[in-house]
């Protein structure tokens, strides 16, 4: 468990949410005056960050494993992302992160799929 957060979650979610998320809804702010570029989502504004963190998620997942099944952390990307988003930190993204892939990894081991 430890592992999973501190080995796995926190460096993740540290680069991708807490650096490349917010980095990209700095630089694409709307401007005053200029058309909105995000969407209020359950109390969360997201804008063309969230999409593109996801991906770039996605795709460094799959190079370290080039397997197509990797693609699939796009879409708890998304939710990591609407966390940073929703409390304008990483904390909890950090702990679903970490229980995710703790239930994916037990899930996984209980059919066999990984050793």
């Amino acid at each position: 468990v430890l592992g999973q957060l501190m080995v796995i979650a926190l460096p993740e979610e540290a680069f991708y949410r807490g650096y490349l998320q917010t980095s990209l809804d700095r630089a694409w702010a709307t401007k005053p005056g200029g058309p909105r570029r995000h969407i209020t989502l359950l109390g969360a504004q997201l804008g063309w960050s969230t999409p593109v963190t996801s991906a770039v998620f996605a795709l460094g997942h799959f190079l370290t494993e080039p397997n197509p099944q990797r693609l699939a952390v796009f879409f708890p990307s998304l939710l990591f992302c609407w966390l940073r988003s929703r409390t304008g930190g990483i904390g909890a993204a950090i702990l679903l992160h970490a229980l995710a892939n703790l239930f994916s990894s037990t899930l996984g081991r209980s059919y066999g799929l990984f050793p």
